[in-house]
């Protein structure tokens, strides 16, 4: 009797914690990102784009910026170097620039970061003209490099909305190691 109630109350306690966190996955590739506020998944807006996610500010005054990830499979996407140097020519001129090349748990991710005047030239934006420059922009992405194909993560938006979620990229970008 004694031990059908300890075992009913663990239980109890573990099924109130789950609800407690509001903790979901999605699944790229071989990695499975964890997330829960301040990102909200989105419908994503193209077929090469493997999610897409909006991160809610709690200030109100900050722009909103958009997550996205791409996976291309083992022999698509271009490989890290090419995927960078695309990325630096959606910059105005030559941008501030930062490669990180980082090991979690024996696989490699690089971090780009990159800061200037962000015009875009991929997507939609291709085929509807010029864009107009956007200065004062940063753009932080990760590649998480596999032999099934790279994942790439992008987040782009004005310097102040981007510092104030780096560290929520970051949490992002290296859940899947974080088990």
């Amino acid at each position: 009797m004694k031990f059908t109630l300890s075992f009913l109350a663990a239980a109890l306690l573990l099924t109130s914690v789950s609800f407690l966190s509001a903790e979901e996955t999605i699944e790229v590739s071989e990695f499975t990102f964890r997330y829960d506020k301040p990102w909200l998944r989105q419908q994503t807006s193209s077929p090469m784009r493997a999610g897409q996610f909006l991160y809610e500010f709690e200030d109100k005054n900050q722009a909103g910026v958009e997550l996205v990830l791409f996976f291309f499979g083992p022999t698509g996407g271009g490989g890290v170097q090419a995927n960078i140097d695309r990325w630096m020519t959606q910059f105005v001129g030559s941008p501030e620039s930062k490669i990180e090349e980082k090991e979690f748990k024996g696989r490699k991710v690089i971090f780009v970061t990159l800061k200037g005047t962000y015009q875009d030239t991929m997507g939609a934006a291709r085929f509807s003209g010029p864009q107009e420059p956007k200065e004062n922009y940063t753009m932080l992405a990760a590649i998480l490099t596999s032999e099934k194909g790279d994942v790439f993560l992008k987040l782009v938006g004005p310097n102040a909305s981007i510092d104030a979620a780096k560290a929520d990229f970051f949490k992002f970008a290296t859940s899947p190691f974080a088990q």
